[in-house]
């Protein structure tokens, strides 16, 4: 910043300048001067905004004071003539009170408006003045006039200089203020003198904004002083009116109410001379709803339309003939006028009341409003009053006995059939802390069942260690059962009571409420039953919660949260932003499969508002991502949604800049306090299918001759899993179908807009318990699809009482090791008679490339083509030379089935080709037993993880959250989780 220069060094400099011009400084100090000019306008500028914006403040309160003085004086003027009005009805007392506080006002009145004259004089005028006079002007121009003057004069000069030195051979770089002092004293004069001409002005400009504008203040804050003062010596002198007014209000009151009561007894009195019936006094009693509701006559039904007249709501009360129609619970009434729409009253909020005095009026009383009805005569207003009673009515049954919505009826349907599989996981029959029989309290938080007793211990504890439902009382949505799905008693207390040092110290149902609460504390507070399983460094067991929640592996995160380790740390290795925690994490990995590990970091990690390195949130990074699921858990957690990042944007404006419109509109539903916190998410539930159809002996009787000592793994027909929608698509119900059947066939991803009624059932093959076992490590004989029936028949026939035994249907053996016979394809022709839905075709091709076409219903064609494909397959065996060369890739037609649009997922890549960043997940479609010591044994319903395939027919993984189950496993056993 250029070095100023100060009004005494100014004038110093000029008047040494002006003594000794040849020998004076001052031209060296003469930019020092300009940049002095050029700070002092900066100062300027800011100065002229702010007072400009005070200036305007003052301006609007000033106006608002002359719009209360003129309502004051309203009012005022008012309380006079009211005062007036006494006087001449000689009610001296009364005049005389009003009057007195019309006095009292226009005292405040008074002292009011000398107090905004203060604020224009002393405030308001210096303001406008400095704004509009002293700071308006650009006053500096004759200063940057004199400079430039001063500057050519300069250049024209030393540019003589140097010539004239040229033209004697010499050469001159720069011209001596001495020289030229003579020559330059007029301009410089000239710059002194707008210098100093500047400087006054500014001089003048600094005591008007400064000194003057406070000694204003002072003077306005004095006439404040003032103003108080005077409304303080009003006011008193007023309390002393009040104080002796009041005691003569009470008693003018108290004779007021005597003569009622006096007038009141006379009225009874009258009526009952007149034998009048008791009337209600609509001034002292308004109408209200009666609890008694009035019956009308059922002959004359629920629906009427014709003219009636209503008196109007104005000043006139004339009566107007509108027309009138009662519909489905409703009274309509048109306006005179077609363009106006017509009022429609909902009857279930309103009384209809009849008129003692005029049988041919009625009333009809709504929340805000009575309407006021005349009819043609007395049997046409009984009509309306009967219409209008029983319409009322039949709204009223309607409402109390609608059937919910198929919404509504699907989403309890889908809660229920989940609290029935909750109550049938391991441990969940007993309490999780007492081994109470039968619990039928939930805890959210944790995903456990307790009983009543120990719930109460859980309450007291607080939300933010256990957050405590009932299964029974409470209305529970599918967000608040995530946790108790995927943990359960019995898995819980593995992890919770590792450590603990003999069951007697566990309460019982007749312990204590002392020993009980002792053991809940110790449990879930201290934790000091939990075992200590997750070791190594801080970052070892960072990194093996990372693990977890990107293998969705809720036990981990709970033994974590057992042994009290933080969930809220910061990851080492963030997948998008520094600063992540598992939280973010688990937002970006989550899918209708994983939902669950979200529930559990938002309701126990307690990291619902850190943010990374960019400010977001993981509610921003819902937004960011399209995770509409997961913004309802941290909307029902109460996660702070006015949160910015960096960019100032919260996570609406993403949502919205995004252009998601779900989350969207779960976010303003938040802003607005209108957000459900017992929203339903859209999860794969994966509720269990074995009580969805009859016995295994029935179905052996019924479907397939299967030996069940082969159980677990049957020969059958293969039906691959697809959506939920596709499961449950391919047939109805058969007849005799019990109700509760049908809740439990809900969608399985728990789509909340799927509705019960349309539930479909699996196909009866669908009922087989497994597919045929593929060969392992020898040539395979080839596989075909089952022929495709005619369309016309059913499964299930509805059309007799007693359903008819299915054939069996068709049965493919291969080979499972070298030393087991050839596979044998027998073929029974009564199977063409199934439906084509009950198959669902490979997309697998002919050995030689060929597309075999749909197999015809006749017996005679089918065995010419099976013989076709199996010389092709042993002609294609010959070819392999390895056991563990890689196997050819077949494909079926899809023209094969076109009534299956539904394919298998892709065959997985091989074991080589896999690496630990693309891991897969599939889910057990049926119980396998293993029968060599490499390969694996598993349930179905149980996830596999996958990490490679020894060829396309055997895969290679490990359960879920149990890693020393592993081996090999048959891939058509198996459902590819799409995630």
């Amino acid at each position: 910043m250029p070095e100023l220069i100060s009004v005494q060094e100014f004038i110093s400099q000029t008047q040494e300048d002006l003594s000794s011009p040849t020998t004076s400084s001052f031209t060296s100090h003469m930019g020092r001067c300009r940049s002095t000019v050029c700070s002092q306008e900066e100062a300027f500028d800011l100065d002229r905004t702010v007072l400009q914006k005070m200036r305007k403040a003052v301006k609007a309160e000033h106006a608002t004071g002359q719009d209360l003085i003129s309502h004051l004086d309203a009012h005022i003027a008012a309380q006079e003539r009211f005062s007036g009005n006494y006087r001449n009805n000689q009610d001296e007392k009364l005049a005389e009170g009003f009057i007195t506080f019309a006095a009292f006002s226009r005292e405040l009145l008074n002292a009011v408006k000398s107090l905004l004259q203060s604020l224009s004089q002393n405030i308001n005028f210096p303001l406008e003045s400095l704004t509009k006079g002293d700071l308006k002007g650009d006053f500096k121009k004759p200063f940057e006039k004199s400079w430039k003057d001063y500057e050519n004069k300069l250049t024209k000069i030393e540019k003589e200089k140097r010539e004239l030195a040229k033209q004697y051979g010499m050469v001159r770089t720069e011209v001596v203020g001495g020289e030229i002092a003579e020559e330059m004293e007029k301009e410089r004069r000239m710059f002194q003198l707008q210098m100093c001409e500047y400087l006054i002005k500014v001089n003048e400009i600094k005591t008007k904004k400064g000194v003057d504008l406070l000694q204003n203040t002072i003077n306005h804050c004095n006439t404040q002083f003032n103003f108080f003062q005077i409304c303080l010596k009003a006011s008193e002198k007023h309390k002393q009116f009040i104080e002796s007014l009041v005691p003569d209000l009470h008693s003018m009151k108290a004779q007021q109410e005597e003569e009622k009561r006096q007038l009141c007894s006379l009225r009874d009195q009258l009526k009952a001379a007149l034998q009048l019936e008791p009337k209600e006094d609509s001034i002292s009693k308004p109408l209200r709803y009666s609890m008694h509701q009035l019956q009308g006559n059922k002959q004359y039904g629920t629906e009427k339309s014709g003219s009636l007249f209503k008196k109007s709501d104005g000043l006139r009360k004339v009566w107007q003939k509108r027309k009138c129609t009662i519909r489905n619970g409703y009274l309509t009434i048109s306006h005179s006028t077609l363009n106006r729409p017509p009022v429609k009253l909902n009857l279930l909020t309103c009384q209809v009341k009849p008129n003692v005095d005029d049988r041919k009026c009625f009333d009809l009383i709504s929340h805000n409003r009575t309407y006021h009805f005349l009819a043609e005569d007395d049997q046409e207003c009984a009509v309306w009053i009967s219409v209008l009673s029983n319409s009322k009515e039949e709204a009223l049954n309607v409402a109390f006995k609608r059937s919910p919505g198929q919404e509504g009826s699907s989403m309890e349907d889908l809660t229920g059939a989940i609290i029935e599989e909750i109550k049938r996981m391991p441990g969940n029959s007993m309490c999780c802390d007492c081994s109470a029989s039968d619990p039928a309290w939930l805890s959210i938080n944790l995903g456990i069942l307790i009983c009543i007793e120990c719930s109460g211990i859980h309450r007291e504890m607080g939300v933010h260690h256990s957050r405590i439902q009932s299964l029974a009382l409470d209305k529970l949505s599918t967000s608040e059962l995530l946790l108790a799905k995927n943990i359960g008693n019995s898995r819980f207390n593995d992890i919770l009571e590792t450590n603990l040092p003999s069951s007697s110290l566990k309460p019982t149902t007749d312990s204590a409420m002392t020993l009980r609460k002792d053991f809940i504390i110790s449990k879930y507070i201290d934790r000091k039953y939990a075992g200590q399983k997750i070791t190594g460094s801080s970052t070892a067991r960072l990194k093996e919660l990372q693990d977890a929640v990107t293998g969705k592996d809720i036990f981990v995160l709970l033994q974590a949260y057992a042994e009290k380790i933080d969930l809220s740390e910061r990851l080492l290795e963030p997948s998008q932003e520094p600063g992540e925690t598992l939280l973010h994490l688990a937002v970006l990995m989550c899918d209708r499969t994983s939902l669950h590990i979200v529930d559990f970091l938002v309701q126990n990690s307690g990291n619902l508002l850190k943010q990374t390195s960019k400010g977001k949130t993981p509610l921003h990074y819902c937004s960011l991502h399209n995770k509409p699921e997961c913004i309802k858990l941290l909307l029902r957690a109460k996660a702070n949604i006015t949160i910015t990042d960096e960019a100032g944007d919260t996570a609406l404006d993403i949502a919205r800049k995004m252009n998601y419109a779900v989350c969207e509109d779960l976010l303003f539903q938040a802003q607005n306090d209108q957000f459900n916190m017992r929203a339903h998410v859209e999860y794969e539930w994966r509720l269990g299918q074995e009580d969805m159809y009859e016995s295994d002996d029935d179905l052996d009787e019924k479907l397939s001759p299967v030996n069940k000592d082969r159980i677990l793994r049957p020969q059958s027909c293969y039906n691959p899993p697809g959506t939920a929608s596709q499961l449950w698509r391919t047939t109805e119900f058969s007849k005799g179908a019990s109700p509760a059947l049908k809740v439990k066939c809900n969608d399985l991803y728990a789509v909340p807009h799927a509705s019960a009624s349309n539930a479909k059932a699996v196909s009866p093959v669908s009922a087989c318990t497994g597919p045929p076992l593929p060969p392992r490590n020898v040539p395979k004989a080839p596989s075909f699809p089952p022929p495709l029936p005619p369309v016309s028949q059913k499964p299930f026939p509805t059309d007799t009482g007693a359903r008819k035994i299915l054939p069996p249907p068709l049965t493919i053996r291969h080979k499972r090791t070298s030393s087991e016979p050839s596979p044998s394809t027998p073929l029974n022709n009564t199977s063409l008679a199934e439906d084509s839905r009950s198959f669902s075709s490979p997309r697998r091709q002919s050995p030689e490339g060929a597309s075999p076409k749909s197999l015809s219903s006749e017996s005679s064609d089918v065995p010419e083509r099976i013989d076709s494909w199996k010389k092709s397959s042993l002609k294609k065996a010959h070819t392999i030379t390895g056991a563990n060369q890689q196997t050819r890739e077949s494909r079926w037609d899809s023209s094969l089935s076109p009534e299956s649009p539904h394919e298998l997922p892709p065959p997985l890549p091989r074991r080589g080709s896999l690496s630990k960043t693309s891991l897969r997940r599939v889910r057990a479609l049926y119980d396998c037993q293993a029968d060599h010591e490499d390969e694996l044994t598993f349930q179905a319903g149980e996830i596999i993880i996958l990490h490679g395939q020894e060829d396309s027919n055997w895969w290679c993984g490990w359960i879920e959250g149990q890693p020393q189950r592993k081996g090999v496993f048959p891939a058509p056993f198996v459902h590819l989780l799409h995630e």
